[in-house]
């Protein structure tokens, strides 16, 4: 049972997480699921942080030992034990079961919860958009640095050249030479993408259809089994004001 549920673990932790909207075929959740709301700050940022909620990730809605989450998060045991015990001070997990053996029983250990909300006030944020923008600016820089390391491996130094397309829009793009644009999309280049359009001109109708195609598209992929990790980001929104410089 244990193999299988450490399975399952691995697996999902492959597939990577889904931010900001909900998986329509994924299962609603545990049956009598214990829900914590978290309105203490340092358990709040615990949580909303890329880094520190993957240490909790071994524990949350399935119990396991020190050495089987360090199998899981390729860490060393003293290093997961370390953490088990900030985790503990934190209130976001505790030990559920001590199994005898020979010498020291072995302690078992699961979340606090198997689903815990943070509301916008333990964020410690003054503002929705700063809550988000925390919240993001992992996976943003995580993105940016390896994009640009797929293109320092794939084109070496670029630079980039702004011009006005035979259809009249303005392009900024990264360009090899001042009349040569980089071109990312062959077979022996890396799969790597940062593309940004604020000029998309769109009915509502046709906004949701892209909304829902893109992510559609978004979970096709990340159910995928492949060997190498990808960070991926999707967005669309109106443009409804300038953002602020």
């Amino acid at each position: 049972m244990e193999e299988d549920e450490s399975r399952r673990d691995t697996a999902a932790r492959r597939g990577g997480r889904t931010h900001g909207l909900g998986d329509p075929d994924a299962p609603a959740g545990l049956p009598n699921a214990v829900t914590m709301v978290v309105s203490e700050p340092a358990a709040a940022r615990w949580l909303l942080r890329p880094f520190s909620l993957r240490q909790l990730e071994p524990f949350l809605g399935a119990t396991r030992s020190v050495g089987e989450a360090a199998r899981l998060t390729g860490e060393l045991p003293n290093t997961v034990l370390k953490r088990i015990r900030r985790l503990e001070q934190l209130g976001l997990l505790g030990c559920v079961a001590s199994v005898p053996r020979a010498g020291r029983a072995v302690r078992r250990y699961r979340a606090s919860a198997d689903v815990f909300f943070v509301p916008f006030e333990a964020t410690g944020a003054d503002s929705l958009e700063g809550a988000l923008a925390e919240r993001e600016a992992y996976w943003d820089r995580l993105l940016r640095h390896n994009v640009v390391r797929a293109r320092l491996e794939g084109l070496g130094t670029w630079g980039t050249r702004i011009y006005r397309d035979g259809h009249g829009r303005l392009q900024v793009q990264t360009a090899l030479a001042p009349d040569a644009n980089a071109i990312m999309l062959d077979d022996h280049m890396p799969a790597a993408l940062s593309a940004w359009r604020d000029q998309v001109m769109l009915d509502h109708p046709d906004a949701k259809a892209f909304q829902r195609e893109l992510f559609a598209l978004l979970l096709k992929y990340q159910r995928l089994r492949g060997a190498q990790r990808y960070v991926v980001h999707v967005g669309l929104a109106a443009v409804l004001s300038e953002a602020p410089e």
